[in-house]
């Protein structure tokens, strides 16, 4: 390339030369026939140089190349040696003058095809080209138009009409234009890669003489006889010492600095400055596309590259994410490409990587893809060998290229957008967590409230909303919570209660009392330090409906074997009178038969009228009302009542009482005919004596401590493994006399109180202790107070229930 545009530079050479040599009068037909040989293989040479430059190219030929050197050469010694292109040289007072041969018409031919082809295929490829390719071009493509156009009208075609060469002096003048623009592209937009050396002397020396020939220029025009007056010094010596003071003052190297300087050295903007602002800009947290468009912003204002995308890591899996492409156009076209894949193969080290398409990339492939897309440096942004993402940066608009300092601050740039790239992915996965987190929780039934340290509800979900009937418009404190659920929260801020799956009922607005399983906890920092709190709460409505039914199929399962055992239980005592009343007639006057009829019957009627009494109290009262009882007193009028009794068989009967036990809601009826059939159980299970042991304390060992327990304890033999599942059944008894319903109507008033029932074996000694388990109630007054926290206090509900 370089060895072509210098022989298409050098023929261009002989012909103005040839042409000056004209204009001096002398060897007229010598310079002539030079100038014409000179011509002859200009566009030849033009041809040879479109073909290689930028880059070779199969748009021509090379046999339309040979044939075109052929046929320049040709003419070139037809010129020289012949008189069939130019004849008859001749001095006339406008200037020199000639004739055309025979074959100059073909040879104004050739010239123009040859000269139109390379033309074309010129103009092609800068229409094509981008960047700096499309800038070098663009200014060869001027100067040689405009050169060709000068030199052919003046020198090819006024001949060729004419006959007359009249004006043929003015034909080197138009290469002018081609040697302005060709050495403004050298030093601009650096030309076919021409290292510019441009010492500081000899700018000073071409500032110097172009403002010495201005002012030479000038006072020519102004005084004709400038340079024929004498004077101790002449009047060119004063213009070349008056440019010289004026660059060397400081008005003049303000000039140089700001206008000589960027031209010849490439000016760069500031990227000290542009490192400043990136790494402000870069600093903060911010999500994966706001980063791209920050980095588009900073790479925009130092380079305006024709075209930026900022490719991220998607997943794991490698997969590559567009997140900005500028032009939106590009987007589509580079994740439409077959190679968009092949990123991945760019060889990248253990930090951010700048590399030049067209020279560090090995990949045959991948640079053709990179080239297709329009990019021409690509930027690695990784971080601990990992490859988080790619900047791809097009042509800068100038056509200028990306030199040593460009890209070094690019360089520079990656690391910081490295690093920013890195957080933003962790912060977009945090974000993704969180999204996750909170549709998670949306999603479930149940109701979840977190509270800070303040008591300020800081999120909840929708069942939380539908459950306690609260907007998230508005903040709300637990106020705005249901009594036991924000006492629930308050008591886990200050650590002093974290409930477990507590049993709640609270009021709901539309669906009435709502039963309600609850758990809270305290929410700790990494310092241990509590943050806030907590609750779950799920709906038990729909469990409590099932339990009902279940207890009702149950109950009928029961009254089914219950209303048997009765037809059992009745059907004996009757079978027996049905049997003497059948004998009456004919045994009426049998005294044997008198006598047994007077001792059995009433003994089966007194059968038939016990199991009636026991029937009548077999189900409590549905409407019996419940009101707080302590049992402490009524256990002591119990135990007062019917110890005298058992101690008649040897049975002793002891109380014991913790002090102040708390009241529960009962039925105080209820609860008596509860102690009595358990303590009646007790005596009868010990026939030698012993001692019943009565004990009512607080529930120590449950997770629900808000319970109170009464155990009776006995000393008889116990109750054998396999019967254990079978004594709340109704009718059955292990007692020679007994009906087998005292346990069931036990178990049948414990349910009404919504207490429990089970009987356990004394561990390590002999017998059975029935224990009986109640909810305490939290009424007292029907007020709570404020709940005061150390260091700050939070106002609770103003009642529960």
């Amino acid at each position: 390339m370089h060895r072509r545009f210098a022989g298409q530079t050098l023929l261009l050479a002989i012909w103005v030369l040839s042409i000056a040599g004209l204009q001096g009068r002398s060897a007229l037909d010598l310079w002539s026939r030079i100038a014409f040989a000179g011509a002859s293989l200009i566009p030849a040479a033009f041809l040879a140089f479109t073909a290689c430059y930028p880059i070779p190219t199969p748009a021509i030929p090379q046999s339309l190349l040979r044939l075109c050197w052929v046929a320049g050469a040709s003419f070139a010694v037809l010129a020289l040696t012949t008189d069939f292109l130019v004849l008859e040289i001749q001095l006339t007072p406008t200037g020199p003058a000639r004739k055309s041969g025979p074959l100059y018409p073909l040879f104004a031919l050739y010239f123009l095809v040859a000269f139109i082809v390379a033309l074309g295929v010129f103009l092609s490829r800068w229409s094509r080209a981008r960047g700096r390719e499309r800038a070098q071009l663009q200014y060869l493509a001027v100067g040689i138009t405009v050169s060709a156009a000068g030199g052919i009208g003046t020198n090819l075609i006024l001949p060729l009409v004419t006959g007359r060469s009249a004006y043929n002096w003015l034909g080197p003048h138009f290469s002018l234009c081609l040697v302005a623009l060709t050495a403004h592209a050298i030093i601009r937009h650096r030309l076919m890669d021409i290292r510019w050396v441009a010492h500081r002397g000899l700018i000073y020396s071409i500032v110097i003489g172009g403002a010495s020939g201005v002012a030479m220029a000038v006072g020519k025009l102004v005084a004709p006889d400038w340079t024929s007056q004498t004077v101790t010094i002449s009047y060119n010596a004063v213009a070349i010492l008056s440019a010289a003071v004026l660059v060397f003052s400081p008005a003049g190297q303000r000039f140089i600095h700001r206008v000589v300087d960027p031209y010849l050295y490439r000016g760069h903007p500031d990227h000290a400055a542009g490192l400043r602002l990136a790494t402000h800009r870069l600093s903060q947290l911010m999500e994966p596309v706001a980063l791209a468009q920050r980095l588009h912003g900073i790479i925009a204002e130092a380079f305006i590259p024709e075209s930026f995308t900022m490719v991220a890591k998607a997943s794991d899996r490698g997969e590559m994410e567009i997140l900005v492409a500028a032009p939106e156009e590009l987007a589509e076209r580079l994740s439409s490409h077959r190679g968009f894949s092949s990123l991945m193969r760019v060889p990248t080290s253990t930090g951010p990587t700048v590399l030049s398409c067209s020279m560090d990339l090995s990949d045959p492939q991948l640079r053709a893809t990179l080239g297709e897309l329009g990019v021409e440096i690509l930027v690695c942004l990784q971080r601990r060998d990992q490859l988080l993402g790619m900047l791809l940066l097009g042509p800068r608009r100038s056509g200028d290229a990306y030199y040593k300092s460009d890209l070094a601050f690019i360089e520079s740039l990656a690391e910081l957008a490295s690093i920013a790239l890195d957080n933003a992915l962790l912060y977009r996965q945090k974000l993704q967590m969180i999204d996750y987190s909170e549709r998670l929780v949306e999603s479930i039934d149940s109701a979840v409230v977190a509270v800070d340290a303040q008591g300020r509800i800081t999120s909840s979900n929708a069942a939380a909303r539908r459950m306690f009937a609260f907007s998230t418009l508005r903040l709300l404190t637990l106020d705005g919570l249901p009594s036991e659920v924000a006492w629930a929260l308050a008591l886990a801020l200050v650590e002093e209660w974290a409930p477990r799956e507590v049993e709640i009922s609270v009021d709901h607005t539309l669906k009435g009392t709502l039963p309600l399983i609850l758990s809270a906890v305290t929410l700790r920092d990494e310092k241990s330090v509590v943050v806030g709190a907590l609750v779950v709460a799920t709906d038990l409505s729909r469990v409590k409906a099932l339990e009902r039914d279940q207890r009702r199929i149950e109950r009928l399962s029961t009254m089914a074997r219950f209303y048997a055992g009765i037809a059992h239980e009745v059907r004996s005592p009757l079978a027996s009178i049905s049997n003497f009343i059948a004998m009456l007639p004919d045994r009426f006057d049998d005294p044997e038969y008198r006598d047994t009829a007077v001792r059995l019957l009433p003994n089966e009627v007194a059968r038939i009228v016990r199991l009636a009494d026991r029937l009548r109290s077999m189900a409590p009262s549905d409407g019996g009302m419940l009101a707080p009882v302590r049992l402490q007193p009524l256990l002591a009028d119990i135990v007062a009542i019917h110890a005298p009794a058992a101690a008649e068989t040897g049975v002793v009967v002891q109380l014991r009482s913790e002090d102040d036990l708390p009241q529960v809601a009962a039925d105080a009826s209820q609860l008596v005919q509860l102690f009595v059939n358990l303590l009646r159980n007790a005596v009868e299970a010990m026939p030698s004596g012993g001692t019943v042991t009565i004990e009512a304390r607080r529930d120590r060992d449950s997770r629900q401590p808000n319970r109170l327990t009464v155990a009776i304890s006995d000393e008889g033999s116990g109750i054998d493994p396999p019967l254990r599942a079978q004594v709340f059944a109704p009718f059955f008894t292990t007692k020679p006399s007994g009906t087998g319903l005292g346990l069931t109507i036990c178990r049948e008033i414990v349910e009404f109180h919504g207490a429990s029932l089970s009987l356990i074996p004394r561990l390590g000694r002999r017998g059975t202790t029935a224990l009986v388990s109640f909810p305490v109630t939290t009424v007292s007054d029907g007020q709570l107070g404020p709940l005061v926290v150390p260091g700050r206090q939070l106002t609770g509900p103003a009642s529960v229930s």
